[in-house]
């Protein structure tokens, strides 16, 4: 039996489609925010998703729903993405495995250990 609290966060990079998909267990581990927001960091390759509210302009609404993830659209967020780790290839998906930073609330993931996913 798959034991979802033993799944580490998760998240998807899809370059053909603009859309980062961020997976309802990594929200969970976050604590079922409302509004969340996507930090990148270029000098060391991370990408942080931590809580936030509607006051902050940068936030991202969550909506629930019964689907597995959440899909944001951000051409600009992927450009940047893509500037980070410039062996991530044009029209193909990502799948990132992060931690939680227990002490900042966040959950981090690390560009550069992007897996490449499979085409089927």
């Amino acid at each position: 039996m798959n034991n979802r609290k033993t799944l580490p966060p998760s998240l998807c990079i899809d370059l053909k489609k603009n859309r980062i998909r961020i997976h309802r267990h990594t929200l969970r581990l976050l604590g079922n925010p409302k509004y969340i927001q996507i930090l990148v960091n270029p000098s060391d390759g991370k990408i942080a998703l931590r809580k936030s509210d509607r006051k902050d302009y940068l936030a991202h609404k969550i909506y629930h729903s019964t689907e597995d993830c959440i899909e944001i659209y951000s051409s600009a967020l992927i450009e940047n993405l893509m500037a980070v780790n410039e062996n991530l290839i044009f029209n193909r998906s990502y799948r990132l495995y992060g931690n939680i930073d227990v002490r900042s609330e966040m959950v981090l993931f690390s560009i550069k250990e992007s897996i490449l996913i499979e085409e089927q």
